[in-house]
């Protein structure tokens, strides 16, 4: 191939992502306007502010039994290990630009990868900046923090990412679904074990083994069969964001839906046999399968997780009740997804009413958003007293708990149920 020929390929690569790039932003941000209007905005404030003030407070006097050196350990490994790559392939790329695979992977992937090992770099220095203070001023960890030169710290983190990144990439690339599992699994447990090491024991110890980590992961990464650029992967990986990111901004305004991957989840799925075999119960068995084989119940259950996680170790009753409020209001919305829920054109030759669908769709949202509110209520008082220092008075409250718990009722027992109930000149039955 002519060198014309190259330069033409490199600059329509370089074209085809900036052009992809700025589509989804054009597609995503006008939709933020909506979120804030919600109120969203003004939550997110306030949670800011709070953990702000909490930090600040924090770095003032660090207690002596505050566990810094495993907060540290965890927050920095999972800023080092996860490793995202945005590619913005679309379904019909592994036709169209096959021919320029080649091509794709030096100009078009290489500079997406480029750009995420970047990101991951900022994102990790960003965290180990906020947990440097902690760090030098905690009992547990000053005394490593005298021979560990933060910024040493600092550079070994950023390279850890940036070999994190680039090991995800060598783990999209494996042919079989196994070896990805697994090596992804490896290089979690090797690189968790590497950040520990760096934070907590002597560098010329941390260092070398270090090294002989990623010298592992290396050579794991080239046993085994590997696609050149692996379409399918990334191709997936795109669509599935592009849904988390509709599901999101569908909590606050009706967006395009992309389709939806359904996930077995045969631990929880099985709830839905528990439904009356009947005609009138026929709606209730459709959404409830629906629900907990789709994305919303995956967001719901890991949200509920952070939120039970967060009052764990909060030690105060009043941000626990706080929490609590918030997070059911959160789950609430995320709940409200059901309405939306657009069954294939075949279910509408089934025997039964189409008067029925909104009716079980707050049914099971009712029932769903229950369940978090007695999951979170009882992480509440089962987990007081866990992150509070020495000497606090009120790790629980009746009175916050009870007034959190009945906001929790009414607002997923009754107020949403009932909007998702109301009948729209917008809904489709």
């Amino acid at each position: 191939m002519s060198r014309i020929a190259h330069d033409e390929q490199r600059a329509f690569l370089h074209s085809l992502r900036r052009e992809r790039t700025a589509a989804f932003r054009k597609e995503i941000v006008p939709y933020f306007r909506y979120v804030f209007q919600s109120g969203f905005g003004l939550f997110a404030s306030a949670i800011f502010f709070t953990l702000l003030i909490g930090y600040m407070d924090l770095i003032k006097a660090v207690p002596a039994d505050w566990p810094a050196k495993w907060v540290g350990a965890v927050v920095l490994s999972l800023s080092a290990l996860r490793a995202p790559l945005r590619t913005y392939f679309r379904p019909a790329d592994s036709v169209f630009l096959l021919a320029m695979e080649n091509r794709m992977l030096e100009q078009y992937v290489a500079v997406a990868l480029r750009k995420a090992v970047i990101a991951g770099v900022l994102r990790t220095l960003a965290v180990f900046a906020l947990f440097a203070p902690i760090y030098i001023r905690s009992p547990q960890t000053a005394a490593l923090a005298d021979v560990h030169p933060p910024i040493v710290l600092a550079l070994l983190f950023a390279a850890l990412t940036g070999i994190n990144i680039y090991g995800g990439w060598r783990e999209r690339r494996a042919a079989a679904r196994s070896w990805r599992i697994g090596l992804k699994a490896v290089r979690i447990a090797l690189s968790a074990a590497a950040v520990t090491a760096l934070l907590l024991k002597p560098l010329a110890l941390a260092i070398p083994f270090a090294a002989a980590i990623v010298a592992v992961l290396a050579l794991l990464w080239r046993l085994p069969a590997q696609h050149a650029l692996p379409w399918d992967r990334l191709i997936e990986e795109e669509a599935a964001l592009r849904r988390r990111w509709m599901g999101f901004l569908s909590w606050f305004v009706d967006v395009p839906t992309e389709t939806a991957k359904p996930t077995y989840r045969r631990w929880i799925a099985w709830i839905g046999e528990l439904i009356p075999w009947s005609r009138s119960k026929a709606w209730h068995y459709l959404y409830v399968k629906v629900f907990l084989r789709g994305e919303t119940f995956g967001a719901l259950w890991r949200w509920i997780i952070v939120t039970c996680l967060v009052v764990a170790v909060s030690g105060s009753a009043l941000i626990d009740a706080l929490v609590f409020g918030a997070s059911i209001v959160v789950c609430g919305l995320q709940l409200s997804e059901l309405k939306r829920v657009r069954f294939v054109e075949t279910a509408d030759t089934l025997p039964i009413a189409p008067q029925g669908k909104l009716m079980a769709a707050a049914a099971v949202a009712r029932g769903a958003g229950l369940a978090a509110v007695a999951l979170i209520g009882a992480a509440v008082p089962a987990t007081a007293g866990l992150g509070a220092n020495p000497g606090d008075a009120e790790v629980f409250r009746f009175d916050y708990w009870l007034a959190a718990a009945g906001f929790g009722l009414l607002w997923c027992g009754w107020w949403m149920p009932r909007k998702i109930a109301r009948f729209t000149d917008e809904d489709d039955l």
